[in-house]
């Protein structure tokens, strides 16, 4: 049986997201602040203009590295809209058309090298599961309360859905025991094992129809039978 949820698993997505969150929202500020009027600015904040552009682009190179993805997107859409800024509006806005294009040049090249030599990571690479017993503990929070949209959140942030829990079960197993399909199905989709067992030597499969779950059953029974196809047609000819 899985423990109680506590509030640790109940904020899980809040705590592992905090960071990129905070780094988005400070760069958003600071940009903000660095395209106000320059005299209000140095007189009235006391605040030196290249400092401010200096912190403003070390966190843009911090997010560059750590939460490249969405946010790389999102920074190289504004920096091309922002660069591409009719003479007028730019003016009228006080925004330099210069600093875009250099930070656009430089976010560009950097992503294009880390592509080449692959010396730093730039997250776009296909990422290893998160083999994450606080990301599994999630999970069966999420069985318990019954709440696919928890579950789907959780598996999206590239949590190992084949980790077994201290209880002895994997995510899937639990879900078959507990009969809810759509979390079954959901599981499968994000490549949860139909084959694997739990510690007492069960599958999910055997597990739903000891406590006569028939949709869950059903949907397990096809996911082994197209894993064990799949399997068998990547053994080697002649193997046993």
């Amino acid at each position: 049986m899985a423990g109680s949820p506590s509030a640790d698993q109940e904020d899980l997505l809040s705590r592992l997201r905090v960071r990129e969150v905070a780094i988005f929202c400070l760069i958003a500020l600071i940009a903000v602040v660095a395209n106000l009027p320059r005299e209000w600015i140095q007189d009235a904040l006391g605040v030196d203009y290249a400092i401010l552009y200096g912190v403003l682009g070390s966190l843009v190179v911090i997010a560059l590295f750590l939460y490249l993805k969405f946010f790389f997107f999102l920074a190289v859409v504004l920096l091309i809209a922002g660069a591409n800024l009719p003479e007028q509006i730019a003016e009228g806005f006080g925004i330099s058309k210069v600093p875009l294009v250099l930070a656009l040049v430089a976010m560009v090249g950097v992503s294009l090298i880390n592509a080449v030599v692959k010396l730093m990571p730039t997250g776009l690479e296909p990422k290893p599961r998160e083999r994450s017993p606080e990301g599994v503990r999630a999970m069966f929070y999420a069985i318990e309360r019954n709440n696919p949209v928890y579950a789907q959140k959780v598996l999206a942030m590239n949590f190992d859905p084949n980790l077994v829990h201290e209880n002895g079960y994997t995510p899937l197993a639990y879900a078959a025991l507990k009969g809810n399909a759509q979390l079954v199905e959901l599981f499968l989709r994000y490549g949860a094992d139909p084959t694997g067992k739990t510690r007492d030597g069960d599958t999910p499969v055997e597990l739903a129809l000891r406590k006569g779950h028939t949709e869950a059953a059903d949907l397990l029974r096809r996911a082994r039978q197209a894993a064990e196809a799949r399997l068998a047609a990547e053994r080697p000819a002649g193997a046993a």
